[in-house]
């Protein structure tokens, strides 16, 4: 096991005793060595960095729980159901069901969430409104070059239902074009019905190697995305090679990208001022989805919107019964409008 950084732990730590080139029978598998590097290759890029970090880190906080046991390397790898449960049942009461579930590589653990920390567990929180957002506005100096990015950042992460991992990098000098959304991201689309859109192409998502599209149009609120993209690009004039929230940081000037941590504390100190707080990473895209529903699009097109897969969105979501409300009406003249402004978008397949 060499010294290496988490996200490299997958591919570099290997088992002291393999069977990689045995069948079940322990035979010889007719399979090289440059084949093994390829598989191990092809298995590097099945993750995201941060994803590859957190599993990283899961293999090494096994390997420690092994060496305080005094287990033989050789029993560690593969290792015996006994073993994964040990683990398992020696971080629950330490460790919260997810990141438990992360450190046995996507394993699903019942019941073991169950004995969490009471500290591991964070207080529900309440929903960013279009009226938080006017709040945290008017505390911002959309003149100076990091307000005016985080502005753009928190109105698009919250109408295009981006997550703020999308559109962020993990430090100043993580970006990477073919990862990250640059200036030559963004483009112009136009509705046969002249309503205009603008479209950002992520590179790269968690949920997509290939990369995904991001949209959003003008919006009549304070809040809205189109001006403060317009706001951003006009301060920070900057090449198009450029990260897309990339902005002179003073005081020396020097171009940077947007990080996620830059950007939560300038808005938490804005939140602070406007007695608004509570607010993560989570809370624009959420909140934006919750914003939708309120609206009256249907789930089906929020969820297309989301670039979701599956419905566990719902599970976050706030105020349901004001979300079903217009549902429930004994108004078939309100259902015939209400069918009529909601879109209707295929399922997402």
């Amino acid at each position: 096991r060499p010294h290496c950084s988490a996200r490299d732990r997958l591919t570099l730590w290997v088992p002291a005793r393999s069977s990689r080139g045995q069948d079940e029978n322990g035979q010889p598998r007719a399979i090289s060595d440059n084949v093994v590097k390829r598989i191990k290759a092809v298995t590097a890029r099945a993750w995201v960095d941060l994803t590859a970090q957190t599993y990283g880190t899961g293999l090494l906080t096994f390997h420690v729980f092994c060496d305080m046991r005094e287990i033989p390397d050789a029993l560690r790898a593969p290792a015996s159901e006994e073993l994964i449960l040990s683990f398992v049942a020696a971080l629950a009461g330490s460790y919260s069901a997810t990141a438990i579930d992360n450190y046995v590589a996507g394993t699903a653990l019942i019941g073991a969430g169950q004995l969490a920390p009471a500290s591991s567990k964070r207080c529900e929180r309440k929903p960013v409104t279009l009226s938080t957002l006017e709040a945290l506005k008017m505390d911002l100096d959309l003149s100076r070059p990091l307000d005016a990015t985080v502005w753009a950042c928190v109105c698009i992460a919250f109408f295009s239902l981006a997550r703020l991992g999308e559109l962020t990098v993990q430090n100043q000098k993580a970006f990477k074009s073919t990862i990250h959304p640059s200036r030559n991201s963004m483009r112009q689309e136009v509705h046969r019905d002249g309503s205009e859109v603008t479209v950002i192409h992520l590179p790269r998502t968690k949920a997509a190697s290939e990369g995904e599209d991001i949209s959003f149009a003008k919006s009549s609120h304070c809040a809205d995305p189109t001006a403060a993209l317009q706001n951003h690009l006009r301060v920070n004039a900057l090449p198009v090679s450029c990260h897309l929230f990339a902005y002179p940081k003073q005081p020396s000037n020097a171009i940077v990208p947007l990080t996620r941590s830059t950007m939560l504390k300038c808005i938490q100190a804005a939140a602070k001022k406007s007695n608004t707080g509570g607010i993560s990473g989570h809370s624009f895209c959420i909140s934006g989805t919750l914003e939708y529903l309120l609206r009256g699009l249907t789930f089906e097109a929020v969820k297309a919107l989301g670039r979701w897969k599956s419905d566990t969105f719902t599970l976050y979501l706030r105020k349901h019964a004001q979300v079903l409300a217009p549902y429930m009406q004994d108004n078939a003249e309100a259902l015939k409008q209400l069918s009529q402004l909601a879109i209707q978008i295929p399922p997402v397949r």
